[in-house]
């Protein structure tokens, strides 16, 4: 029996698990800042104890929707699209981390 199908079960719990502080903290962070200008949200963001959780909520964020995509890809593609959807999720979410992790760090350090 293969373990291949555990281990990306069991990545994918624990993605979801690291999402949920991850996920509160930028909610609160962004429901306390309703109406802010431009300038202090730009500013907030540049924080580095701000911009390591954002840079995490993406780069776990991404790992987790890529998981959870290929499962979809595997169980309902059944034609020899899957290989090329496959490697398609996989290019999707290194370009979302790359753009938007590279904007948190471009924030924080310009």
């Amino acid at each position: 029996m293969s373990s291949k199908g555990t281990s990306k079960f069991k990545a994918q719990r624990f993605s979801a698990i690291v999402l949920i502080p991850l996920v509160m903290w930028f909610l609160f962070s962004l429901l306390s800042r309703v109406g802010a200008p431009y300038l202090d949200m730009k500013n907030w963001l540049a924080h580095p104890l701000n911009a390591i959780p954002m840079a995490l909520l993406i780069i776990v964020g991404a790992f987790h929707m890529r998981i959870g995509m290929s499962e979809i890809i595997e169980d309902y593609i059944h034609s020899g699209l899957r290989p090329v959807l496959l490697l398609l999720n996989w290019v999707f979410a290194i370009g979302v981390v790359l753009v938007a992790a590279g904007s948190v760090i471009t924030l924080a350090f310009t």
